[in-house]
């Protein structure tokens, strides 16, 4: 997959931008606060219609408009030209089109132009809670699976209804109604996931290794809240269960309580890796979800970094730099280049408030 030509109009600081590349490595470089990130951020949103910076899409479009247009043209796995038109406005509304059809349902664009983000920002997946570990597995295996996504949906939609009735104090047949759909789903979710991750543990062992020059083993390990044998588990649980959730007026148990954990020589690194460390894992987990969609997607994904390069140290730079795919398309961004000699390697953009000029 590569980006051909990216056109923007008012979108965070970026009133216009018309750009064209040429190169499989991209750089764009400035001060800080001159829109470098919003350019990534919006190469981001043609990957999935979300931000890698925050949720919603409110404070994306520019301030004193109402819309912000993005319009991008690809060149896919079988050399065929490819244009997404994605526009939404303050309040909200969002339309998408491909190749000039409206597209309807998210569940048929999710992988179609696969990105992954490496950004500072990922230390969240390793310091915070469960909650943006989750989201980053649920995104992930949504794009890589059609079945995936539908089965969260269902999921979450019966999860909220359960929930509803268990705080107005519903009865059991209606409860009974509402599991129906929650249970065999939930089974579904889990199965997923307790396939993914040993995959994505594997992978990031790797890359880690090869950051780190082999020094430490890392790994993820799945911490389902449930584990669930059969369908049947997960049902009597539900059962035995209820009369607490109607006194908690929540759903208690479940994958949407799941977790997964980073391991660093079996410690869990949230509380014994240093910063260089957890910075070395999350990017062995982006390396992991680059392998996980290419392999499931047969698509390359487009590799986007936002100021990392800057944040390593001389040794995981060039490590960093030596595990880059051959043939896929980078986008970066820096206050200067990651060496002095290493401006000739890359297709440069000058940005200044907004502004983007080809070096």
């Amino acid at each position: 997959m590569r980006l051909l030509d990216l056109n923007l109009e008012n979108f965070r600081n970026i009133e216009s931008a018309n750009l064209t590349f040429s190169g499989n490595h991209v750089f764009f470089i400035g001060a800080n606060g001159q829109g470098k990130t919003n350019l990534l951020e919006a190469i981001g949103i043609s990957s999935n219609l979300r931000s890698f910076r925050k949720s919603g899409m409110d404070g994306l479009v520019r301030v004193g408009t109402k819309t912000s247009r993005l319009f991008f043209r690809f060149k896919d796995e079988k050399e065929e030209d490819r244009e997404t038109l994605f526009q939404f406005h303050d309040k909200g509304e969002k339309q998408l089109e491909v190749d000039g059809e409206k597209i309807k349902r998210f569940s048929d664009y999710l992988g179609e132009f696969p990105a992954v983000t490496f950004s500072s920002r990922d230390f969240r997946l390793v310091r915070e809670g469960p909650s943006d570990r989750r989201k980053w597995l649920d995104l992930l295996l949504s794009s890589s699976s059609a079945e995936y996504f539908e089965a969260l949906k269902i999921y979450h939609r019966s999860l909220r209804e359960r929930n509803a009735l268990l705080k107005k104090g519903g009865g059991d047949r209606e409860l009974d109604a509402f599991e129906q759909s929650l249970i065999p789903n939930a089974y579904r979710i889990y199965q997923f996931r307790l396939q993914a991750l040993p995959i994505i543990s594997e992978t990031l062992s790797f890359y880690y290794e090869s950051l780190s020059n082999g020094l430490e083993k890392a790994s993820v390990l799945y911490r389902p809240d449930l584990e669930l044998s059969t369908l049947a588990d997960f049902s009597n649980r539900l059962l035995n269960e209820r009369m607490k959730d109607r006194q908690f007026g929540t759903t208690r148990r479940g994958p949407h309580r799941d977790d997964f954990e980073f391991l660093l020589d079996g410690k869990d690194a949230r509380n014994f890796a240093s910063e260089g460390q957890q910075r070395g894992l999350v990017l062995g987990l982006r390396f992991a979800e680059f392998e996980y969609l290419k392999k499931s997607l047969s698509r390359t994904p487009i590799l986007l970094i936002d100021d990392v390069l800057g944040e390593l140290d001389e040794k995981r730079k060039a490590n960093f730099k030596d595990l880059l795919p051959l043939k896929t398309q980078v986008f970066a961004t820096g206050t200067s280049f990651p060496t002095t000699d290493e401006k000739s390697n890359w297709e440069s953009f000058q940005v200044d408030a907004g502004k983007f000029v080809k070096n």
